[in-house]
């Protein structure tokens, strides 16, 4: 299950129902609790649903209402509906006052930072690797990935350049094509390179002057960087001087 499946199914999903017991609510549960990002969006969801059902419970019910209702069995009134009523109609303007302020209050934000960008790329990265292509030819990868609509001009570092190419693949991130570029690390293990045009997200990263950035993220380590049209993650496990042995001779 994908973190995009899983907020469909948690934008149905009531706590406290039956719906705990849907083996798809609970996959999508168990999801949301191993992804950071998808973790902070079901709880902006789930504060937006209590808020809503708080301010329903705030509306209070007529006391002549009952009355009105045993009223109206007994009286026809072909010429007025009872949504006509004085007394439905404001109740229906306070729902609508409180529906439209609440969705403003607390609207999920957008996940459209370059943090959400980085933490999506690696988190599909670690959980469902898998290469389009294998190959070690770099211009067959390039002439597939572009042929895709994804960022093939990229630039490798010299780091990067003495590795031994493994293959790679395309991913998306709101609509955005990513190509994903796989370094043999020589251990066994997989570096993973990430690009993406500068202009899809909103606050890229800076190119590298003296030290680059260096981020933590599910368990690898990451330098991330922009130069000319292209912004770049770079992934791998943890080890001593990462930036220096994979971003030397930019």
């Amino acid at each position: 299950m994908s973190p995009d499946e899983a907020k469909e199914i948690l934008l149905l999903y009531r706590s406290g129902t039956a719906d705990e017991h849907d083996a798809q609510v609970v996959e999508a549960l168990q999801l949301a609790r191993q992804d950071p990002a998808l973790g902070e969006w079901f709880a902006r969801q789930q504060a937006f649903q209590q808020a809503m059902r708080a301010r329903f419970r705030e509306i209070e019910v007529p006391q002549s209402l009952k009355a009105a209702l045993l009223e109206r069995q007994r009286i026809v009134h072909p010429l007025q509906h009872f949504w006509q009523r004085p007394v439905w109609m404001a109740a229906a303007a306070i729902f609508l006052a409180l529906f439209s302020l609440t969705i403003v209050w607390f609207r999920p934000s957008v996940p459209d930072r370059f943090s959400h960008y980085r933490q999506s790329m690696v988190s599909e990265a670690v959980r469902n690797y898998g290469m389009d292509l294998v190959t070690q030819d770099p211009k067959e990868l390039r002439e597939f990935i572009a042929q895709r609509g994804a960022p093939a001009d990229y630039d490798l570092t010299g780091g990067l350049a003495k590795l031994q190419l493994k293959g790679g693949g395309l991913l998306r991130w709101r609509g955005n094509p990513v190509s994903m570029v796989c370094f043999d690390r020589g251990t066994g293990t997989t570096l993973f390179l990430f690009v993406l045009k500068r202009s899809a997200v909103k606050d890229p990263p800076p190119a590298p002057t003296s030290h680059a950035d260096l981020a933590q993220v599910d368990g690898l380590m990451t330098a991330s960087w922009t130069e000319g049209s292209d912004t770049y993650v770079l992934a791998g496990p943890a080890e001593p001087n990462f930036a220096e042995k994979y971003l030397s001779n930019r």
